[in-house]
């Protein structure tokens, strides 16, 4: 077993996220071929979470980028918000080291571009955390759209609801900034629908989007009088054309009451259709409209249902650590893998930057009415 020394990067819920997966990689895999020791986190706040960084086992917490850059680390894993991705993801590169970052890759299309290219010339290992894609119903929805069971896409829709804005009172965040996030609600929740799409149905060849921030002002602090300026989306919409002529939309918001976590994909085919719910990650729903049946996962279907990526990626079911965590460590054990094989990885910076592109021309959209924006963006516009 290969042991590999890892630097992560912020510790706020996501960065948990990975810690936990990392942590228990040996007890969810058997004969797992890597395991991680968490040697350095770089944290703002070194004094916060001390009994999480004392179960994690750090070796060194700091907030001193230089000390934390200057530990013998094998790859760097960034969980920081937003704004901080270009300038840590870039000095990771610069240290020789490979990266996995969390989603969107950057701030903006611009750093996202830069990051790749920066990643392309180091050859350095470099993933993104679209870790949906790992996700047992969404690998059984791509091989059935591409062995052809539900024929030619016609048309798709999808949602992300979330309500974890819905409070007025909730202050402030660098969620809720445009210079801190990069965008709001299409930024932080609509990526990943983008990427499901990409990856099940190709390329975005043109889209409209439009958008609505329902709570304009926030406290900047709890129970505090101030406030501040909410300017980036809590809502949005957008409908999409892909390049094979496929029509469809997704909608995302993070005020929606009862939304504690609601994402759905349903895929329309002249012989079928497919369909993911979150509350079913290990079985998509199939409609066979040749049997005039409707068949859930793997079982009964007339073609194998191939496995999309590495087999075993996913925990067994007794081994469950959550959805959540479930997703993230395939995603991760898949990086790792790739990493002690010299292997590319599937999920690379090209695919996040592709992704913020569509992002960009989502924004770009709703900025000016709807009109439709066609992709690829050109260059410079």
């Amino acid at each position: 077993m290969v042991t590999y020394r890892a630097g992560l990067i912020g510790f706020g819920m996501i960065g948990k996220v990975h810690a936990i997966a990392y942590r228990d990689l040996p007890f969810c895999y058997d004969h797992p071929q890597v395991e991680v020791r968490l040697s350095a986190l770089l944290k703002a706040h070194p004094e916060n979470d001390l009994a999480a960084i004392q179960a994690a086992g750090f070796q060194t917490v700091t907030s001193d980028p230089d000390e934390f850059f200057d530990q013998e680390l094998d790859f760097v894993d960034v969980c920081s918000p937003n704004y901080l991705h270009f300038p840590q993801v870039s000095a990771a590169l610069q240290a020789g080291l490979p990266v996995y970052c969390e989603k969107p890759l950057a701030l903006n299309l611009p750093e996202a571009e830069e990051l790749t290219s920066q990643a392309k010339s180091s050859g350095l290992l470099n993933q993104v955390a679209f870790a949906n894609r790992y996700l047992p119903a969404i690998q059984q929805m791509k091989s059935l759209i591409e062995t052809g069971a539900i024929g030619e896409v016609l048309h798709f829709r999808a949602h992300k609801f979330h309500q974890s804005y819905l409070d007025p009172a909730r202050p402030i965040s660098w969620r809720l900034r445009q210079e801190l996030a990069g965008g709001g609600a299409m930024m932080d929740l609509g990526i990943h629908l983008v990427d499901l799409v990409h990856y099940l149905m190709g390329d975005i060849a043109r889209l409209r989007a439009g958008m609505h921030t329902f709570i304009k002002d926030r406290p900047t602090h709890a129970g505090g009088q101030a406030s501040q300026a909410v300017d980036v989306d809590d809502w949005a919409h957008c409908t999409l054309e892909t390049s094979s002529g496929a029509v469809g939309w997704i909608e995302v918001s993070r005020m929606a009451a009862g939304s504690g976590e609601s994402t759905a994909l349903e895929v329309y085919g002249t012989r079928g259709s497919v369909a993911y719910r979150h509350t079913h990650p290990d079985t998509a729903l199939f409609y066979d409209l040749s049997r005039k049946q409707w068949l859930e996962g793997p079982g009964g279907l007339s073609r194998e249902v191939a496995q999309r990526t590495r087999p075993g990626l996913w925990p067994t079911s007794k081994f469950s650590q959550g959805e959540m965590t479930n997703r993230h460590m395939a995603s991760l054990y898949d990086f790792l893998l790739n990493l002690k094989e010299s292997k590319p990885a599937w999920i690379s910076f090209e695919v996040a930057r592709k992704a913020q592109e569509v992002i960009e021309a989502a924004y770009r959209s709703a900025a000016q009415d709807g009109d439709w924006i066609s992709l690829p963006l050109q260059a410079g516009s």
